[in-house]
């Protein structure tokens, strides 16, 4: 089992951004009516199954480095914290401004950061963000930073259009080759970042006390993206994701039993501690498969993939910062996440409120 504890680590604020233009589920399956037709696959399929009903949009060239930085001020007005203050920046999303520099140094530079920091990407699928919070909580803790920011700004619109294209030019595309590539389609754009601190520093952040990580490697191929890309590469790539829905969902709710006796062993928590549970916002049938081979109370899970679509590494701490505040989460309340990444990865992590 691999295990971390954390003593002096708090997490002091979130900044938020989000597209101002929707693109809901029904204009999507409006836009794909003749392949629907041709392969008999009921209308509302796709909002059916997933339980997404809208998801924002930015336009293709906007990058994932200018919608972080938004976010991420924010993150440093809400801390109290100056930018001369931190001492690593990490970013988390999948989409990135270019193959190199690392996204985070344009962050860096936008937001002002002094020269004696870290800066750095770290990427792994929906679950990157998760890893920036263990990473940068392990150097707070060492005491190597007092201050540190994680941001991630996807814009996915790029693959979504590319999967239009292709369901709609391939007039031979089989029922089953749609359906690999109707994930897709959940997808949303947005931005979060936070900003963690030492306690010693801490204005009254909330204690990140520690989590698991697991990493089945063995289904690897259940949702593939055909490539490395990034904003700056223009018209001319054509990015696409297929996955196997099914198949991953009862991989990933197997791999989530396997974690849950692994974060209760190491937070000291039984799932009657647990106060609230924000699981990763794929949709409707990853939450059911989870709650249900957990053993959970469902009524403490909240979810905004239903407004937001998948934001990818977003998604999980966005709807952490949306709910904290949306279902009032109370001091000395116990949080528990659950993320999940293609490759196949977990992290469950566990925040005193």
């Amino acid at each position: 089992m691999i295990s971390f504890r954390f003593d002096h680590v708090r997490l002091e604020a979130f900044g938020l951004h989000f597209p101002p233009t929707q693109l809901s589920s029904t204009e999507i399956e409006e836009r794909l009516a003749p392949a629907y037709q041709r392969l008999r696959i009921p209308f509302g399929t796709l909002e059916r199954v997933s339980g997404v009903t809208t998801r924002g949009m930015w336009p293709t060239n906007v990058t994932p480095s200018s919608v972080a930085t938004i976010a991420a001020r924010e993150a440093l007005e809400r801390s109290g914290f100056a930018p001369a203050q931190v001492g690593a920046l990490i970013n988390c999303s999948v989409s990135r401004d270019f193959f190199e520099p690392a996204t985070a140094c344009l962050v860096h530079h936008n937001l002002g950061i002094p020269e004696e920091s870290l800066a750095l990407d770290i990427t792994n699928a929906c679950i990157g963000f998760s890893d920036g919070l263990i990473m940068l909580s392990h150097l707070i803790e060492a005491g190597t930073v007092k201050v540190g920011m994680i941001c991630s700004g996807e814009n996915i619109s790029k693959v979504v259009h590319t999967t239009f294209d292709q369901i709609l030019g391939d007039t031979e595309i089989t029922r089953e080759k749609m359906l690999q590539m109707l994930p897709t389609l959940t997808l949303g754009c947005g931005a979060v970042a936070a900003v963690l601190c030492h306690d010693s520093v801490s204005k009254g952040g909330h204690k990140f006390v520690g989590g698991v990580a697991r990493s089945a490697s063995q289904h690897h191929q259940l949702c593939i993206g055909n490539g490395d890309f990034s904003v700056g590469q223009g018209e001319e790539i054509a990015p696409i994701m297929t996955s196997d829905a099914a198949q991953l969902i009862a991989a990933a709710a197997k791999l989530g039993g396997r974690a849950f006796p692994d974060v209760t062993a190491s937070l000291g928590w039984s799932k009657d501690h647990v106060d609230h549970v924000f699981c990763h916002q794929v949709g409707r049938q990853v939450n059911d498969a989870f709650y249900r081979e957990m053993g959970l109370d469902f009524d403490k899970d909240y979810a905004i993939y239903k407004r937001f679509g998948n934001m990818v590494s977003v998604a999980l701490p966005a709807a952490l910062a949306i709910g904290a505040e949306e279902k009032g989460i109370k001091p000395g309340e116990k949080v528990l996440l659950t993320a999940f990444g293609s490759g196949l990865n977990t992290r469950f992590l566990g925040f005193e409120w």
